[in-house]
C-alpha cells in the first residue's frame, strides 16, 4: 500500500502535475499515479496565454520556461492575394494580467518543470490505476502492480483516454473533425518573408488558411487537409510544395525541417464529478488545436479546483465542488469548444476585414476572449 493521502491525482501531465503543485504549496497531503514509466515527451501543446503564464508564475515554475521560448506580442492577419492586413497587439491586455502575452514553448518544457518543484516521491511511475472503490469517507485506487492507494478524493488528469473517468463512471461525448492537420516545420525565420509578422500569423485565400507560430527552433506552419486524402499523400513533398507556394510564395523553397499528420478531436465528460472522483484537462475536455486553449484550459481547471478543494479541506461545503464542476462543464460547452471549432470560424480571408474593423473595444474583448481572461478563474469560490 502507499499509503493514504488528501487527494490522489491519476496522470502526470501538465494538468495533474500543476494541480499537484498548487496543492501541496497550500499544505495539502497529495499523491499522483502515472502509468508512463517517465513524463511524456511528446510534441502537444506549445501556446500558454496571459491567465496560464499567471497561474505558472504563481506557482514559481514560470522563470525556467522562460530562457529560450518565444514571447509573441502581436497576432497578424493577412490575406494572400492582395496583402491586406490587421494586426491586434495583446499589450492592451496590461491592466487585466501580468503577462500581456502568448509565450510558446513545447508542453514537455513545462512537466520537468512542475515535477522538480514537487516534494520528492509525491509522483509514482509506471502505476497506472486499475480499479477504483468509493464511500462515504474517500476513494480507493488499486495500481497495475497491485498495491494501492486511498485519498479523501480522487482528481483524472489522465488525458483523452481517462481511466479514471471510466472508473468512475462518467460518459464522455465525443467526434472527430472532419478535417486533420499537416504540420511543416522550418528553421527559415518567417518573419523576413511576411510582413507585419510576429510570432503568430493566419494567412488567407479564398479557399483556405494558412497557420504560422513561431517555436524556439523552428516555425511551424499548420494546414488543414480533406478527409478524403491520405496522411502519406498530405505530407508528400510535392503537396507539401504546393501548400508553401500557394501562401508563401517568396519562400516556396524553404527547408521544411520535418512534417507530420495529426487528426483533431472533440470530446466533453458528461460531468467533471461523480462522488469523490472529479475530472480536469484531457479527461473532461478536448477540443481542435484552434488558439492552443485545450491545455490552457486544463491548468485553468486544476487552479480553480485546488482552491475549491483547499476551502472545502478547511472545513467548507462539499457542494462547493458541484460548482466547481458544473461552472468548469460550463466553460468547456458555452466557451471553449465553439471558440475551437474551425467549422464555425469565418470565411477564408474574412477575419482579415473583420479585425481590421474592431473598435478599441470590441479589440479589448476580442483579446480577452482569445487570450481565456474571461473563463479562467471560472468556479473559484467566492
Amino acid at each position: 500500500m502507499y499509503g493514504e493521502t488528501e487527494i490522489a491525482i491519476v496522470g502526470a501531465g501538465p494538468v495533474g502535475l500543476a494541480l499537484a503543485l498548487a496543492l501541496s504549496r497550500s499544505g495539502i497531503a497529495v499523491r499522483v499515479l502515472e502509468k508512463r514509466p517517465g513524463l511524456s515527451a511528446a510534441s502537444r501543446a506549445s501556446t500558454f496565454h496571459p491567465p496560464t503564464l499567471d497561474a505558472l508564475h504563481g506557482l514559481g515554475v514560470l522563470a525556467p520556461l522562460l530562457p529560450g521560448g518565444v514571447r509573441v506580442d502581436r497576432i497578424l492577419w493577412r490575406q494572400v492575394e492582395d496583402g491586406a492586413s490587421a494586426s491586434l497587439d495583446l499589450g492592451i491586455l496590461a491592466g487585466e494580467t501580468g503577462f500581456p502575452f502568448r509565450w510558446h514553448r513545447e508542453q514537455q518544457d513545462l512537466t520537468p518543470a512542475l515535477l522538480a518543484a514537487l516534494p520528492e516521491g509525491c509522483v509514482r511511475f509506471a502505476a497506472g490505476v486499475i480499479a477504483l472503490a468509493q464511500d462515504a469517507e474517500g476513494v480507493t485506487l488499486r495500481a497495475a502492480d497491485g498495491s494501492t492507494l486511498r485519498a479523501r478524493y480522487a482528481v483524472g488528469c489522465d488525458g483523452a483516454s481517462g481511466a479514471l473517468r471510466g472508473l468512475a463512471g462518467i460518459g464522455v461525448e465525443t467526434s472527430d473533425y472532419a478535417h486533420r492537420v499537416l504540420r511543416l516545420l522550418t528553421p527559415l525565420d518567417l518573419r523576413t518573408v511576411v510582413p507585419g509578422l510576429d510570432g503568430l500569423g493566419y494567412l488567407a485565400d479564398a479557399e483556405g488558411t494558412c497557420s504560422l507560430l513561431r517555436m524556439p527552433a523552428v516555425w511551424r506552419l499548420i494546414f488543414r487537409i480533406p478527409p478524403a486524402m491520405s496522411d502519406e499523400a498530405a505530407m508528400a513533398e510535392d503537396h507539401a510544395r504546393a501548400r508553401i507556394a500557394r501562401f508563401l510564395p517568396e519562400a516556396r523553397d524553404l527547408e521544411i525541417a520535418g512534417r507530420d499528420v495529426y487528426g483533431v478531436q472533440r470530446a466533453m465528460a458528461t460531468a467533471c464529478r461523480a462522488g469523490r472522483v472529479l475530472l480536469a484537462g484531457d479527461a473532461a475536455h478536448l477540443t481542435n488545436t484552434r488558439g492552443g486553449m485545450n491545455m490552457n484550459a486544463g491548468i485553468h481547471d486544476a487552479m480553480t479546483l485546488a482552491a475549491t478543494l483547499e476551502r472545502v479541506l478547511d472545513g467548507g461545503e462539499d457542494r462547493l465542488l458541484d460548482h466547481w464542476a458544473e461552472a468548469r462543464l460550463r466553460v468547456v460547452r458555452e466557451a471553449l469548444l465553439p471558440r475551437t471549432d474551425s467549422r464555425v470560424a469565418a470565411a477564408p480571408g474574412a477575419e482579415v476585414a473583420r479585425m481590421a474593423g474592431l473598435s478599441p473595444a470590441q479589440a479589448l474583448d476580442w483579446a480577452r476572449e482569445a487570450s481565456m481572461l474571461d473563463i479562467a478563474t471560472a468556479g473559484t469560490p467566492a
